[in-house]
């Protein structure tokens, strides 16, 4: 038995197209979130952080592929991996055909992607690396965001994006967002050729000619948005080059915009490719958001909550925002300031106040004249221990009690569960094996490298 989508895709634009089967989605799903520890430690991988309540960040890629016809659809995976197989399964219910890569250590972006596109067909097997236990894409062309961005560049953009990928001959089209001027160094950034003029939120499209990553002195501030359109020829061609991901050696080749946009402009000394593969950009002034640190987290969810891009809920809309369903709650004797997400099976006493910019995920108790704002609270999710080993959601909740004491005041948090005894602001609180809490500041990083 399968979902029978035939009139769904045919009205979408890869099928007018008639390009159906000639491109895949291929999302970067294998960070390792250092900066979000200890969130991605024992709970969830960054790309399964739940906006709105309960919708991963990676899951608006996945529905947006399928509008556009596209149900061929991979992700690499590394930490917590498990959490996303039994997320998205083999894609079945989203009406797609899901499979995975998986990392034991992360193979960069170009490792990524070539995994996904190649797949047992790959030229280059490196050290701890295990060949790919899919087939390689017969298509074209592979679209490639990472599952950390969240964006409004939606169905209807990412056709007209592959329309100028198509007609320029790009072998590799990227998307350029714009960030202020003196966050130029926190970002890779692009300058483009006589750039075109287009109407749109796409409003300008051009050759790339430099590409610099993390200056601050750049002359451009059209920041690399991680979102890919890239030729199967030119992954063939860069896949044997590839190299392990270890900045200390000489000649690495692994990274987008460290290593092949320098090579495709000639400028990256000890790669000359064979031939010249077309690098495009297209300038993008929407809505985007690189969820990279704790407090873009926070943003994000405060931007949808704006109604600043879109989200589809399973819980029921209301002016003051999002009802889920088996909610114990008196709404003439609690205050609710707007907007607020309240999710599934929660306890909201009287005398408690929500908002602004609650969000309160499934299962949540909030005791008498607790106050809860501009704070994500997650619900219940497994626990992974270092051996491993899954605890399931039901068993954690006989430690994981998710509540919120009377009188306590949050503001400020990102709150995985455990029991809230004590005013929080501008905190990140785990919840351990057995049950108790551990707070540190929301702007925490663990010492080491990320990747």
């Amino acid at each position: 038995m399968a979902i029978e989508l035939t009139n769904y895709l045919t009205n979408s634009w890869t099928h007018k197209k008639k390009v159906n089967g000639k491109i895949k989605l291929a999302v970067l799903a294998a960070g390792l979130g250092k900066r979000m520890d200890p969130l991605t430690v024992h709970h969830l991988p960054k790309p399964m952080f739940p906006l709105g309540g309960s919708v991963p960040m990676s899951e608006i890629w996945v529905r947006r592929a399928i509008k556009s016809g596209i149900t061929d659809i991979s992700m690499n995976l590394c930490v917590l991996s498990k959490t996303i197989k039994n997320y998205f399964r083999d894609g079945a219910r989203f009406g797609a055909n899901i499979t995975y890569v998986e990392e034991d250590i992360p193979s960069g972006t170009l490792g990524g992607v070539c995994k996904q596109a190649l797949g047992n067909k790959a030229k280059k097997v490196l050290k701890n690396e295990t060949i790919p236990g899919i087939g390689e894409f017969k298509g074209t062309t592979i679209i490639a965001p990472s599952g950390d961005i969240v964006t409004n560049f939606d169905s209807e953009l990412l056709e007209e994006m592959y329309d100028i990928h198509k007609k320029k001959g790009a072998a590799f089209t990227m998307v350029l967002s714009p960030v202020p001027w003196e966050k130029r160094g926190e970002f890779g950034t692009a300058e483009l050729e006589s750039p075109e003029n287009v109407k749109g939120p796409i409003s300008k499209s051009g050759k790339i000619v430099n590409f610099r990553e993390k200056d601050p002195n750049s002359p451009s501030n059209l920041n690399n948005a991680s979102i890919y359109m890239i030729e199967m020829d030119l992954l063939k061609t860069l896949d044997p080059l590839r190299t392990e991901v270890d900045p200390m050696l000489d000649e690495s080749f692994y990274d987008f915009g460290k290593h092949v946009f320098p090579a495709m402009l000639g400028k990256l000394k000890y790669v000359k490719l064979p031939k010249d593969f077309l690098l495009w950009g297209i300038q993008y002034d929407g809505i985007w958001f690189d969820v990279g640190r704790k407090r873009d987290y926070l943003n994000v969810n405060k931007s949808f909550l704006d109604g600043k891009f879109e989200l589809e809920l399973s819980y029921e809309k209301f002016p003051w925002g999002y009802l889920g369903t088996n909610v114990a709650i008196d709404f003439s004797k609690v205050t609710i300031i707007p907007p607020v997400i309240i999710g599934n099976d929660c306890i909201i006493a009287p005398e408690t106040t929500l908002g602004p910019y609650a969000v309160i995920g499934d299962g949540w108790t909030i005791e008498r004249k607790a106050c809860v704002s501009n704070s994500v609270l997650w619900k219940r999710y497994s626990y992974f221990p270092d051996n491993g080993d899954e605890i399931s959601v039901n068993e954690r909740k006989v430690d994981d009690m998710h509540q919120v004491r009377r009188g306590v005041t949050i503001d400020e948090c990102i709150i995985v569960g455990g029991t809230i005894e004590s005013d929080l602001h501008e905190k990140t609180v785990d919840v351990l094996q057995d049950g108790r809490t551990e707070i540190l500041p929301i702007d925490y990083v663990p010492k080491g490298k990320r990747a």
